[in-house]
Protein backbone atom coordinates (compact mmCIF):
# COMPACT_ATOMS: atom_id res chain seq x y z
CA UNK A 1 0.00 0.00 0.00
CA UNK A 2 1.28 3.48 -0.90
CA UNK A 3 1.39 5.79 1.93
CA UNK A 4 0.71 9.21 1.55
CA UNK A 5 1.93 12.00 3.24
CA UNK A 6 -0.34 13.81 6.22
CA UNK A 7 2.05 16.98 6.31
CA UNK A 8 0.51 19.67 6.61
CA UNK A 9 2.82 22.51 5.03
CA UNK A 10 0.19 25.67 5.31
CA UNK A 11 0.29 25.93 9.75
CA UNK A 12 2.57 28.95 8.79
CA UNK A 13 0.69 30.79 6.18
CA UNK A 14 -3.02 30.00 8.39
CA UNK A 15 -1.16 31.83 10.98
CA UNK A 16 0.41 34.51 8.62
CA UNK A 17 -3.41 35.09 7.36
CA UNK A 18 -5.23 35.43 10.83
CA UNK A 19 -2.24 37.72 12.26
CA UNK A 20 -2.88 40.12 9.05
CA UNK A 21 -6.68 40.13 9.70
CA UNK A 22 -6.17 40.83 13.08
CA UNK A 23 -4.06 43.71 12.80
CA UNK A 24 -6.07 45.08 10.22
CA UNK A 25 -8.82 44.73 12.50
CA UNK A 26 -7.48 44.77 16.20
CA UNK A 27 -10.92 44.36 18.11
CA UNK A 28 -11.36 41.34 15.65
CA UNK A 29 -12.68 38.40 18.33
CA UNK A 30 -11.29 35.08 17.64
CA UNK A 31 -13.62 32.38 16.61
CA UNK A 32 -15.78 30.81 20.01
CA UNK A 33 -14.72 27.07 20.49
CA UNK A 34 -16.81 24.48 18.79
CA UNK A 35 -18.79 22.35 21.00
CA UNK A 36 -18.39 19.09 21.49
CA UNK A 37 -20.94 16.81 22.97
CA UNK A 38 -24.72 17.66 24.13
CA UNK A 39 -27.37 19.67 22.76
CA UNK A 40 -24.55 22.82 22.36
CA UNK A 41 -23.70 19.95 19.53
CA UNK A 42 -26.88 19.54 17.94
CA UNK A 43 -27.56 23.28 18.17
CA UNK A 44 -24.02 23.39 16.36
CA UNK A 45 -24.78 21.84 13.99
CA UNK A 46 -28.48 23.05 13.34
CA UNK A 47 -26.76 26.12 12.77
CA UNK A 48 -24.10 24.53 10.17
CA UNK A 49 -26.72 23.09 7.90
CA UNK A 50 -29.07 26.00 8.17
CA UNK A 51 -26.40 28.01 6.72
CA UNK A 52 -25.96 25.68 4.48
CA UNK A 53 -29.53 25.47 3.12
CA UNK A 54 -29.75 29.21 2.73
CA UNK A 55 -26.81 29.26 1.47
CA UNK A 56 -27.75 27.18 -1.66
CA UNK A 57 -31.25 29.15 -1.78
CA UNK A 58 -30.17 32.86 -1.60
CA UNK A 59 -26.61 33.58 -2.13
CA UNK A 60 -23.78 34.26 0.50
CA UNK A 61 -24.55 38.46 0.44
CA UNK A 62 -28.19 37.43 1.46
CA UNK A 63 -26.93 35.13 3.93
CA UNK A 64 -27.20 36.76 7.74
CA UNK A 65 -27.23 35.30 11.17
CA UNK A 66 -31.10 36.44 11.22
CA UNK A 67 -32.02 34.26 8.93
CA UNK A 68 -29.88 30.71 9.58
CA UNK A 69 -31.67 31.42 13.45
CA UNK A 70 -35.01 31.61 11.86
CA UNK A 71 -34.98 28.46 9.55
CA UNK A 72 -33.97 26.24 12.85
CA UNK A 73 -36.27 28.59 15.08
CA UNK A 74 -33.28 29.85 17.72
CA UNK A 75 -32.40 33.20 18.64
CA UNK A 76 -29.70 35.32 17.75
CA UNK A 77 -27.75 34.55 21.12
CA UNK A 78 -27.45 31.08 20.04
CA UNK A 79 -25.92 32.17 16.80
CA UNK A 80 -23.11 34.15 18.62
CA UNK A 81 -22.37 31.58 21.25
CA UNK A 82 -20.56 29.98 18.51
CA UNK A 83 -19.87 32.12 15.43
CA UNK A 84 -18.94 36.39 15.55
CA UNK A 85 -20.72 36.65 12.20
CA UNK A 86 -21.81 34.69 8.81
CA UNK A 87 -18.24 34.44 7.67
CA UNK A 88 -17.03 32.40 10.11
CA UNK A 89 -20.09 29.82 9.32
CA UNK A 90 -19.06 29.90 6.06
CA UNK A 91 -15.52 29.36 6.45
CA UNK A 92 -16.58 25.71 8.72
CA UNK A 93 -18.63 24.92 5.74
CA UNK A 94 -15.76 25.68 3.96
CA UNK A 95 -13.66 23.36 5.61
CA UNK A 96 -16.06 20.86 6.05
CA UNK A 97 -16.56 20.92 2.07
CA UNK A 98 -12.97 20.25 1.38
CA UNK A 99 -11.73 18.06 4.13
CA UNK A 100 -14.18 16.05 2.08
CA UNK A 101 -12.60 16.10 -0.98
CA UNK A 102 -9.18 15.47 1.07
CA UNK A 103 -10.50 12.75 2.31
CA UNK A 104 -11.56 11.25 -1.34
CA UNK A 105 -8.57 12.13 -2.72
CA UNK A 106 -6.17 10.18 -0.01
CA UNK A 107 -8.68 7.34 -0.86
CA UNK A 108 -8.30 7.91 -5.10
CA UNK A 109 -4.51 8.02 -4.34
CA UNK A 110 -4.62 4.67 -2.27
CA UNK A 111 -6.27 3.07 -5.17
CA UNK A 112 -3.40 3.68 -8.15
CA UNK A 113 -5.14 7.66 -8.94
CA UNK A 114 -2.96 8.49 -11.82
CA UNK A 115 0.71 6.69 -12.22
CA UNK A 116 -0.06 4.08 -14.18
CA UNK A 117 -0.03 3.88 -17.89
CA UNK A 118 -1.42 6.92 -20.16
CA UNK A 119 -4.59 5.15 -20.70
CA UNK A 120 -5.15 4.05 -17.23
CA UNK A 121 -4.07 7.49 -15.73
CA UNK A 122 -6.85 9.45 -18.22
CA UNK A 123 -9.48 7.11 -16.92
CA UNK A 124 -8.18 7.68 -13.28
CA UNK A 125 -8.06 11.63 -13.26
CA UNK A 126 -11.58 11.37 -15.18
CA UNK A 127 -12.86 9.66 -12.27
CA UNK A 128 -11.28 11.73 -9.67
CA UNK A 129 -12.57 14.96 -11.38
CA UNK A 130 -16.03 13.50 -11.69
CA UNK A 131 -15.66 12.63 -7.74
CA UNK A 132 -14.51 16.35 -6.71
CA UNK A 133 -17.61 17.73 -8.52
CA UNK A 134 -19.68 15.59 -7.22
CA UNK A 135 -19.05 16.32 -3.66
CA UNK A 136 -19.68 20.00 -4.22
CA UNK A 137 -22.72 19.52 -5.48
CA UNK A 138 -23.95 17.34 -3.06
CA UNK A 139 -22.94 19.56 -0.41
CA UNK A 140 -25.69 22.25 0.75
CA UNK A 141 -24.24 25.57 -0.75
CA UNK A 142 -21.21 23.95 -2.17
CA UNK A 143 -20.75 26.17 -5.50
CA UNK A 144 -21.36 29.12 -2.86
CA UNK A 145 -18.96 27.98 -0.86
CA UNK A 146 -16.39 27.41 -3.38
CA UNK A 147 -17.09 30.97 -4.88
CA UNK A 148 -16.57 32.84 -1.47
CA UNK A 149 -13.33 30.60 -0.97
CA UNK A 150 -11.82 32.55 -4.09
CA UNK A 151 -13.45 35.69 -3.71
CA UNK A 152 -13.00 36.09 0.08
CA UNK A 153 -9.91 37.09 1.31
CA UNK A 154 -10.77 36.32 5.11
CA UNK A 155 -10.99 32.63 3.75
CA UNK A 156 -8.11 32.21 1.70
CA UNK A 157 -6.16 30.59 4.15
CA UNK A 158 -8.46 27.60 3.99
CA UNK A 159 -8.47 27.00 0.56
CA UNK A 160 -4.37 27.43 0.24
CA UNK A 161 -4.31 24.88 2.87
CA UNK A 162 -6.47 22.69 1.30
CA UNK A 163 -5.30 22.62 -2.18
CA UNK A 164 -1.42 22.12 -0.31
CA UNK A 165 -2.07 18.98 0.53
CA UNK A 166 -3.19 17.83 -2.58
CA UNK A 167 0.08 18.83 -3.70
CA UNK A 168 1.95 17.67 -0.58
CA UNK A 169 0.29 14.40 -1.33
CA UNK A 170 1.01 13.16 -4.78
CA UNK A 171 4.56 15.20 -4.25
CA UNK A 172 5.23 11.98 -1.94
CA UNK A 173 4.48 9.63 -4.72
CA UNK A 174 5.84 11.60 -7.89
CA UNK A 175 9.24 11.68 -6.39
CA UNK A 176 9.58 8.20 -6.52
CA UNK A 177 8.41 8.11 -10.10
CA UNK A 178 10.06 10.88 -11.38
CA UNK A 179 13.71 10.98 -8.92
CA UNK A 180 15.07 13.19 -12.07
CA UNK A 181 13.12 16.31 -11.31
CA UNK A 182 13.69 18.58 -8.83
CA UNK A 183 12.20 18.76 -5.80
CA UNK A 184 10.67 22.24 -6.05
CA UNK A 185 9.81 22.27 -9.50
CA UNK A 186 8.20 18.93 -9.09
CA UNK A 187 5.83 21.12 -5.96
CA UNK A 188 4.98 23.46 -7.99
CA UNK A 189 4.14 21.52 -11.11
CA UNK A 190 1.71 19.97 -8.96
CA UNK A 191 0.41 22.49 -7.39
CA UNK A 192 -0.43 24.48 -10.78
CA UNK A 193 -2.05 20.74 -11.34
CA UNK A 194 -4.24 20.87 -7.89
CA UNK A 195 -4.97 24.44 -8.51
CA UNK A 196 -6.52 23.74 -12.03
CA UNK A 197 -8.40 20.67 -10.39
CA UNK A 198 -10.39 23.53 -8.25
CA UNK A 199 -11.46 25.33 -11.09
CA UNK A 200 -12.79 22.10 -12.74
CA UNK A 201 -15.16 21.82 -10.23
CA UNK A 202 -16.41 25.30 -10.51
CA UNK A 203 -16.49 24.82 -14.22
CA UNK A 204 -19.03 21.24 -13.71
CA UNK A 205 -21.40 23.17 -12.21
CA UNK A 206 -21.56 26.94 -13.64
CA UNK A 207 -20.83 25.83 -17.32
CA UNK A 208 -24.06 24.61 -19.00
CA UNK A 209 -22.45 24.73 -22.79
CA UNK A 210 -19.71 22.41 -21.68
CA UNK A 211 -21.10 18.95 -21.03
CA UNK A 212 -19.39 17.37 -17.94
CA UNK A 213 -18.25 14.07 -19.46
CA UNK A 214 -16.37 15.96 -21.99
CA UNK A 215 -14.96 18.49 -19.22
CA UNK A 216 -13.57 15.79 -17.08
CA UNK A 217 -12.23 13.56 -20.32
CA UNK A 218 -10.58 16.90 -21.56
CA UNK A 219 -9.31 17.68 -17.75
CA UNK A 220 -8.06 14.33 -17.24
CA UNK A 221 -6.02 14.38 -20.90
CA UNK A 222 -4.69 17.87 -19.63
CA UNK A 223 -2.93 16.43 -16.71
CA UNK A 224 -2.31 13.79 -17.91
CA UNK A 225 0.23 15.89 -20.28
CA UNK A 226 1.05 17.48 -17.35
CA UNK A 227 2.94 14.29 -16.26
CA UNK A 228 4.27 13.14 -19.18
CA UNK A 229 6.14 16.13 -19.42
CA UNK A 230 7.23 15.17 -15.91
CA UNK A 231 8.49 12.29 -17.25
CA UNK A 232 10.78 14.23 -19.84
CA UNK A 233 11.90 16.51 -17.27
CA UNK A 234 15.83 16.48 -16.80
CA UNK A 235 17.77 17.76 -14.03
CA UNK A 236 17.86 21.28 -13.87
CA UNK A 237 18.58 24.23 -11.61
CA UNK A 238 15.30 26.82 -10.61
Amino acid sequence: MIAVSNIDSTGPVSRRAKTAERRDNPEAKPRPPRPTAGRALETYEKLVTAAGELLAEVGFERLTSNAICARIQATPPAFYRYFNDKYEVLEELAERLLKKQNDAFAVWLFRGGAWGEPTHRVAALETWFRTAADIVAKEPGGIWTIRALRALPNLAHIRLKSQRQFTDQMCELARRLWPQVPPDLLWYRLRIGAEFGYVIDELALEEDRLPSDVLFREAAYLISGLMDGLARTEETKI
